[in-house]
């Protein structure tokens, strides 16, 4: 698992780097598979990425530095699992559109996430404990879209998680310390405006 950092006994992550910009890798350990959500860009991500057998692949989004590593596998569509975006992107793979279940000695559900910074964007639940979030939790260059700021909130607040883990973010945060930031952003929302302008989640409430 090369240089990858241990979270608890099933999951660990490579965190992001900056040259190449690259995403979080994160390896969840199953009886049977072994589970990459997002596989980063790069030749260092990729040499982590080789050193796994079995794998089962779930990309968070469609942007290069969580996905870039992608084409260096030869995965079967029922290996790995994506968004709808992300299918126009790459043109195969499982599409998620309504949460999936597995279990492998540990319980994952992938699950489709709506926010503000990609489209088809999918989370992932472990043990109903950790939700890894992809970039779901950032806006994009306009802010945060309203309306689906709003349904985040909604379906984050329904969803069985103790703490959550953002790429990018080298850290679990409490479900409730990612709500209040969401839900203060928000708060700042104005009449007749689609869009909230913030530029990054940062976690300071």
């Amino acid at each position: 698992m090369g240089n990858m950092i241990r979270v608890s006994d099933e999951l660990y992550f490579l965190p992001s780097t900056e040259a190449p910009f690259s995403a979080d890798i994160y390896l969840i350990k199953g009886e049977k598979k072994n589970y990459l959500f997002d596989i980063g860009i790069g030749k260092e991500a990729r040499k982590i990425v080789d050193e796994i057998d079995n794998k089962v692949v779930i990309i968070s989004h469609f942007h290069q530095d969580h996905l870039g590593n992608l084409k260096f596998y030869d995965l079967k569509n029922e290996d790995i699992f994506i968004g709808d975006y992300t299918y126009k992107i790459i043109g195969y793979g499982t599409v998620v559109r309504n949460i999936i279940e597995i279990n492998d000695k540990v319980n994952l559900k992938i699950i489709p996430i709506p926010n503000s910074h990609a489209k088809g964007s999918l989370v992932l639940l472990i043990n109903n404990e950790i939700l890894l979030m992809g970039d779901s939790l950032y806006c994009n260059t306009k802010g945060y879209n309203v309306s689906l700021l709003n349904s985040e909130i909604k379906l984050l607040k329904e969803l069985d998680f103790k703490y959550a883990m953002s790429s990018h973010k080298d850290k679990l945060y409490p479900k409730k310390i990612v709500l209040d930031e969401l839900e203060y952003y928000y708060s700042k929302r104005s009449k007749d405006k689609p869009y909230i302008s913030f530029k990054e989640f940062d976690y300071d409430i």
